[in-house]
């Protein structure tokens, strides 16, 4: 990894801004320049073990190689703080697994100043910025991609940067210089980049268009839209099209490695879609369905020489004198579930909801045709003045050789409780 080079101008940019909006003059500055929220959340999750797949194969080997927590139980306390036009999301998380081991971070979502110039606005600091439509899947979300799906919603960590902003009723225009104070690093999602977003509301349609440039992954180009088509039929859609992404790549050979044979590298040409549509019914019950493609992905014939790959080294492991060396490269073989957003570039995704008061029950399955593999979730919900409780069901089927058949944990439950104040 290369070491991180500050920026002078861009430093001073971001510093310039941020005083501008603290040293707002007061007639401008709102009557209560002060305010907090917040947010207490605890989440207990208990996953079962999966007895496939090469995390399993390698505890059989070698036991106690990985570490695969079955229980946890985490907190989250997040506050937010608005000074004037300054923001701040800080967020502190304790997690306790099932062994008793504890482990206390904190971090900052957000640091940003606003200066707000009539129609114009300029920001800078650590931002969330989300741009894209669409729900499982947001491939024009080019300042930061969120984790998406996740049993319980949190919030995202932001990106230094500084923007401009023109607003009107029917339009918008946004230009992003993010990570201003890094040059040539070697990290696609810290690069130091340029992003710009066009927005045009036309009747009940909203039109997107994005560009980026970044130092390493170059130029991007994207397009999406929203159409209301009536009080209950909403369409979307998002097309991007990149000249390089960064994915993580097999290097080793077809025997056994000495080292962790997975290394970031670039994939070259790559394209990204989704298409998607909503119904609402009158009664609260809500119909989700959406396509998307992600070129970024690993393909059919990468995941079918991870497979095969894995069979050579359980063969491997019948020779005693061999076996540390095979449980090693299985376990490190548990990198390709981290190697792009999606473990497949084909996925087909449908939710059903139901809301009745206070109450919420949905259902969802997000399906891989490639090679049948699925992921169902059972949910329920509960939302009152201030609490929100939480419980569900997430399931992995599909093929034995599916993908998510190999991933460590097959099925997981999990019980949440949020207290807003």
């Amino acid at each position: 990894m290369s070491a991180l080079k500050t920026s002078p101008s861009g430093l001073g940019l971001v510093a310039a801004l941020l005083l501008s909006g603290w040293l707002m003059p007061p007639a401008q500055a709102a009557e209560n320049d002060f305010s907090y929220s917040g947010n207490w959340r605890t989440l207990f999750s208990s996953t079962q073990r999966n007895t496939d797949g090469p995390a399993a194969q390698a505890e059989q080997l070698q036991p106690g190689l990985i570490r695969t927590v079955q229980s946890s139980l985490q907190t989250e306390l997040e506050l937010k703080v608005q000074y004037r036009n300054l923001h701040s999301t800080v967020t502190t998380h304790t997690d306790q697994n099932g062994d008793g081991a504890s482990q206390t971070t904190a971090w900052l979502n957000e640091l940003y100043g606003n200066l707000d110039l009539g129609a114009w606005q300029l920001s800078a600091g650590k931002k969330i910025i989300a741009w894209d439509v669409g729900y499982g899947f947001r491939p024009n979300d080019v300042i930061q991609q969120e984790t998406r799906r996740s049993l319980i919603s949190q919030t995202a960590t932001g990106k230094p940067l500084a923007s401009l902003d023109y607003f009107t009723a029917e339009q918008a225009l946004s230009l992003v210089w993010v990570h201003p104070a890094h040059q040539n690093n070697s990290e696609s999602d810290q690069e130091q980049a340029l992003a710009a977003r066009w927005y045009q509301r036309s009747g009940n349609v909203d039109w997107h268009g994005f560009a980026r440039v970044g130092q390493q992954t170059q130029g991007s180009l994207g397009a999406a839209f929203s159409w209301v088509a009536s009080d209950a039929i909403e369409l979307h859609g998002s097309l991007r099209y990149q000249q390089q992404a960064k994915q993580l790549q097999y290097v080793g050979g077809n025997g056994l490695a000495r080292s962790a044979p997975w290394q970031w590298g670039m994939q070259h040409q790559v394209s990204q879609c989704l298409l998607g549509a909503n119904l609402t019914t009158e009664d609260q019950h809500s119909f989700f369905l959406e396509y998307w493609y992600d070129g970024s992905a690993r393909s059919q014939s990468d995941w079918q020489q991870w497979l095969q790959h894995n069979q050579r080294l359980q063969v491997i492991a019948r020779q005693a004198e061999w076996q540390t060396a095979a449980a090693a490269n299985l376990a490190w073989q548990n990198t390709a579930f981290n190697a792009a957003s999606n473990l497949r570039r084909h996925n087909l995704f449908a939710r059903w909801s139901h809301q009745q008061e206070a109450w919420q029950t949905a259902i969802d399955v997000l399906w891989m045709p490639e090679d049948g593999g699925r992921i169902s979730s059972f949910s329920v919900e509960w939302q009152g003045d201030r609490w929100r409780w939480q419980a569900g069901l997430r399931l992995l089927n599909g093929p034995q050789q599916a993908v998510v058949r190999q991933l460590p944990g097959s099925h997981s439950a999990y019980v949440a409780t949020n207290w807003a104040f």
